[in-house]
């Protein structure tokens, strides 16, 4: 996009082993490039996101007296994002349960998840005429931009019996897509029979307002863009704790229902259908999920960035 872009080396710590101490040290020295970059850019702010490969770009920072926001997407901080939090200058957190994890900052506070405009303004009946849907009930089933395998062969499985009862939008991803359109084709899916195979939707708010129902992976972004659209959702948590942790603070506000991984082959079609005859129980989670969101988040961080650049220019 014509950005002035630099890669920093970092690497993860924790869990490596015997390799722990040259992981540290590559850390560090990636630090001091950290640095220099941020010098040269003439940089008044670094917004760090919390994962290990932001830790170089915050130590360079703190080296070259740069003020940083840490913004912490997930429910469950991460490593890297709790050794961060006492070195910025400010954190923004997605939930109010991350917030109370990150313990005693002193410039802690909840801005929500800040997602792309086009959840706001999109609506159920535009969305499904751009995706050619009709009125039927719309089942989003999304595994994330590389795709989700296991999401893949459950929806693949089951989406012979389900068309019959909704209308399917598989997102399967890059990583899959051609022999999941292959595995399609065989079993006599296709557009006619209400089955729609994306290999990535770029505009994903457009599946989102057209669907009645959302099967997808718990990243962190599920916490903005669920709420934003306002949709139930089928939750299948990637093998990592933090989507775990995600996934049940979605359950809790009533607006989500977990398929554990191991079990989404077995279980997908029967907990789909199971919510596709309960209008009235995908309605209230609907709305509990609408009562969750943030549409001024990206605004909130943004005041936010404003204000340490404000500090940081008085502090010099």
């Amino acid at each position: 996009r014509g950005w002035q872009f630099v890669s920093l080396g970092a690497v993860g710590v924790r869990g490596s082993g015997l390799a722990m101490p040259r992981n540290v040290l590559k850390n560090l020295l990636e630090s001091f490039r950290a640095r220099a970059f941020l010098k040269r850019f003439g940089a008044s702010a670094v917004l760090a996101t919390g994962g290990f490969l932001s830790v170089p770009a915050v130590l360079g920072a703190k080296m070259a007296a740069i003020p940083v926001l840490l913004f912490v997407p997930d429910v469950q901080p991460g490593w890297a994002a709790r050794l961060l939090a006492p070195l910025s200058t400010m954190v923004a957190a997605s939930t109010e349960v991350a917030a109370r994890k990150l313990g005693a900052h002193p410039r802690v506070f909840v801005s929500g998840y800040p997602v792309r405009a086009a959840f706001w303004q999109i609506d159920k009946a535009r969305a499904r005429n751009q995706l050619g849907l009709d009125d039927r009930p719309v089942v989003l089933v999304a595994g994330g931009s590389s795709g989700a395998r296991r999401l893949n062969l459950a929806m693949l499985r089951w989406a012979p019996e389900l068309v019959s009862a909704a209308q399917i939008v598989h997102v399967a991803g890059r990583r899959d897509y051609a022999w999941v359109q292959d595995a399609a084709r065989q079993l006599g899916l296709g557009p006619e029979r209400g089955y729609h195979l994306f290999e990535y939707l770029e505009q994903l708010a457009l599946g989102m307002a057209a669907a009645d129902l959302v099967v997808t992976r718990a990243g962190a972004s599920t916490l903005g863009e669920l709420p934003a659209a306002g949709r139930a959702a089928v939750l299948v948590p990637g093998p990592f704790s933090d989507q775990r942790e995600n996934a049940r603070y979605l359950v809790d506000q009533g607006c989500a229902v977990i398929l554990p991984d191991e079990e989404v082959e077995e279980q997908l079609g029967p907990v789909v259908r199971q919510l596709l005859h309960s209008p009235d129980r995908l309605q209230a989670m609907a709305e509990r999920a609408r009562a969750l969101a943030a549409p001024q988040a990206a605004q909130t961080i943004a005041r936010a960035l404003i204000a340490i650049c404000r500090e940081g220019k008085r502090a010099h």
